[in-house]
């Protein structure tokens, strides 16, 4: 494929214009789905051609010049591992007061009762 944009537009059209032709061969030899096929292949090398004279024309896009953004990284939050600790002994206090509770009551003096 050619580098320069003119060269590629004539190469489009090029391959525009042999499909075109082997549609029209492929016609008179009565095969209808080859024909059609490279009928349909020449539309779109057209189509590309087109395209492609259009993006010449069209001027250059210019391009912004790079501006940092704006955003700011979260500020990390500082560890607190004494404020985990104390959590962490909390809990296991309520869990223990939780498991101690219904033992007490159940290992209580029976008051004179036998199991007899």
């Amino acid at each position: 494929m050619p580098a320069d944009f003119g060269d590629i537009t004539a190469y489009h059209r090029e391959e525009a214009a042999r499909h075109f032709a082997l549609a029209q061969a492929a016609r008179d030899r009565d095969s209808f789905s080859e024909a059609e096929y490279h009928a349909g292949m020449a539309a779109r090398w057209y189509e590309t051609s087109q395209e492609q004279e259009v993006a010449m024309r069209e001027p250059a896009v210019r391009h912004i010049a790079y501006k940092p953004s704006n955003y700011r990284a979260p500020e990390p939050v500082p560890s607190r591992p004494a404020s985990f600790v104390g959590a962490l002994l909390s809990v296991i206090k309520r869990m223990a007061q939780a498991i101690l509770q219904p033992l007490a009551k159940s290992s209580s003096p029976t008051e004179g009762l036998s199991i007899r």
